[in-house]
């Protein structure tokens, strides 16, 4: 027998053989890094990419991130790891189906949520309303529209600039990878302005990625969100089933899995049948539409790989029913989760921890304050507060730090800053 490597030219011809005509190829992939390096022997450009946001601090500490449920609430609801995850298994299932890059699809899938701050929805709230100036913090900051903040924005600007293991900033990602993890939510362009953003392979003026491999964690996101959501909502008892019942989709699921006197019976294996099989309507039917779409797109564009529309979607049929399930969860679930916070305890935290360290600098850690020193190009002994505190960068650098801190983090740095 002939043992050798299966070195990342054996992998990169597979594709060609393996993957569908439409699928992104990794071969070429590497060129699009803003930084040349050196390939390696035996991993794709993409797989280099899924191990570099793997082995990041900044996806270690999703673990300890409230996706919609505190952490500390209860042992088996879903945090921002464990949301993540289901993002990618969905994600390479659907990418399978459709004959396209899985590695590139966990790559973006692991990366997408990496720019979350803690507390979840709350966290978010917070420090967009600090960075567009709606929230001066009680008259220490001038009034002012600094951007805003929003997590896909962040996740790529945490990839981009924040993350520091290399010679130069970020993790020197491919263009495919950075695209999807920016687009797998809308853009919104008139209410965001990142500093510094590196729009470059990034298509800034589409809102859906241009890969298919990017579409599809978009969506498979969405379908994560809709189903855990709803199963952690349950089972806190934010809702009852017999409300989930009057849903349009749980209907069709109970019709088609039979379920229905489970309700009397075992009311804990009716809930586990339901969400089963509303991921796999989701699932099937974006495949059976993307297909549909796809076939389309080739007659009319004959055979691009760039893909200037959507054609990863929920078909017409099950599109009303999935956004009748969103508006469920975010009203019933989410929205209670997130004004849930009924005594503003987390809100109040985080700006108390934003006053702290704008009338504060010096308290900030040693690797942001020279973070500092490096982006304004002068010594801590040359700031001078009230002239540090007026910069934008300085704003900015402050939300970065405080939207990389995990639930537990946060709340110690609260008391640390009392102190």
């Amino acid at each position: 027998m002939n043992f050798k490597i299966r070195d990342r030219k054996f992998y990169e011809e597979l594709e060609k053989f393996s993957l569908a005509p439409y699928a992104t190829k990794s071969e070429n992939a590497a060129k699009t890094r803003f930084f040349d390096e050196k390939q390696h022997p035996y991993r794709t450009a993409f797989q280099q990419d899924r191990d570099r946001i793997i082995h990041s601090r900044a996806f270690r500490r999703l673990k300890h991130k409230q996706q919609v449920f505190l952490i500390s609430d209860g042992d088996h609801y879903r945090t921002r790891l464990t949301h993540t995850l289901e993002v990618a298994q969905l994600a390479r299932t659907m990418a399978k189906a459709l004959g396209l890059n899985d590695v590139l699809v966990e790559a973006i899938a692991l990366g997408h949520d990496l720019g979350h701050t803690p507390f979840g929805h709350v966290g978010e709230v917070v420090l967009n309303e600090i960075l567009n100036g709606k929230d001066n913090l009680d008259g220490i900051l001038k009034v002012k529209n600094r951007g805003g903040f929003k997590h896909n924005y962040q996740s790529l600007r945490v990839l981009d600039k924040i993350e520091k293991k290399y010679q130069f900033d970020g993790l020197n990602l491919t263009s495919y990878v950075r695209e999807g993890i920016l687009k797998h939510t809308r853009l919104l362009r008139n209410k965001y302005s990142y500093p510094e953003f590196l729009y470059e392979g990034l298509f800034f003026d589409k809102d859906h990625a241009t890969t298919l491999e990017g579409q599809v964690v978009a969506v498979c996101d969405e379908i994560a969100q809709r189903t855990h959501d709803l199963e952690d909502g349950i089972r806190a008892s934010l809702v009852k089933i017999e409300q989930v019942r009057k849903l349009k989709i749980a209907h069709i699921i109970e019709e088609k899995l039979a379920i229905k006197a489970l309700i009397k019976n075992d009311r804990y294996y009716y809930r586990n049948r339901l969400i089963h099989g509303i991921i796999n309507l989701l699932v099937d039917d974006v495949i059976t539409t993307s297909l549909k779409n796809l076939e389309r797109f080739y007659l009319q564009k004959k055979g691009l790989t760039f893909f200037d529309e959507e054609i990863v979607q929920f078909s017409e049929n099950i599109h009303p029913l999935q956004k009748e399930l969103n508006k469920f969860i975010y009203e019933e679930i989410i929205y209670k989760c997130t004004g849930n916070d009924y005594k503003k305890t987390n809100k109040n935290m985080l700006r108390e921890i934003f006053k702290g360290f704008i009338k504060s600098p010096l308290r900030l850690p040693d690797y942001i304050l020279k973070r500092i020193e490096m982006i304004s190009g002068k010594k801590q002994t040359g700031w001078g507060n009230h002239q540090i505190i007026e910069q934008d960068f300085f704003v900015r650098v402050v939300a970065d730090h405080i939207a990389g801190m995990t639930d537990s983090f946060a709340k110690k740095q609260f008391e640390a800053l009392k102190g």
